[in-house]
C-alpha cells in the first residue's frame, strides 16, 4: 500500500477564514494538529501570485518535488493568526514499505530547518508518541495516504503563470 503526501501541519487553533483565503482544506489530526494538503505546484503558484522570491534553504538531498517556497511560512502565519508560527511541512513517498520521507519545521517563527524524519518533525510540534506507537501513528497520519485531486488544478495554474 502506498503513502504519498505533502502537507503543512500546524498545531493548535487555525483561522478558518485564512484556510479559505489560501484554498486549503483542513484535516483534523489527533494531538491538536491540523493537516493542510499541498503540493509543490500549489506553493509555486502561491509564491508567484504573491510576488515572493525567497526559498527555504534545504540540503541538496531534499526531494525535487518538496515545496521550497518561503510563501509556505506566510501561509502558516495566516493560518495560525500570528507572525511567528510553529509549523511543519511533511513529504512521504512510500510503496510497500519502500520509499522516502522528508520534513522541515519552524518553531515560534524560528528558522526553517530540515529534519531527518516525519516523526522528528512531529516531536518538534509537541507530539509525544503513545506507548507502543510512533508519532506518525499517534497523530493518525496513516489514514491520509494520498494528495486530494482538487490540488491538481495548480499544475494548470502554474502553466498559465509560466511558473
Amino acid at each position: 500500500m502506498s503513502h504519498a503526501i505533502t502537507a503543512l501541519l500546524v498545531p493548535g487553533h487555525f483561522d478558518a477564514d485564512a484556510a479559505v483565503e489560501w484554498d486549503l482544506a483542513p484535516v483534523s489530526l489527533r494531538e491538536n494538529l491540523t493537516l493542510f494538503h499541498l503540493t509543490h505546484y500549489y506553493t509555486a503558484y502561491r509564491q508567484a501570485r504573491h510576488g515572493f522570491t525567497e526559498y527555504f534553504d534545504l540540503p541538496s538531498d531534499a526531494p525535487g518535488i518538496f515545496p521550497r517556497e518561503a510563501v509556505t511560512a506566510t501561509i502558516a502565519a495566516r493560518l495560525c493568526g500570528r507572525p511567528d508560527p510553529t509549523f511543519a511541512v511533511l513529504f512521504t513517498d512510500y510503496f510497500a514499505g519502500n520509499g522516502s520521507q522528508w520534513a522541515v519545521v519552524s518553531v515560534d517563527g524560528g528558522p526553517v530547518r530540515s529534519v531527518r524524519t516525519v516523526n522528528e518533525a512531529l516531536r518538534a510540534l509537541g507530539v509525544l508518541a503513545e506507548p507502543g506507537s510512533d508519532e506518525f501513528d499517534t497523530v493518525g497520519l496513516a489514514a491520509h495516504r494520498s494528495t486530494p485531486e482538487y490540488l491538481e488544478r495548480y499544475i494548470d495554474l502554474c502553466d498559465e503563470l509560466g511558473v
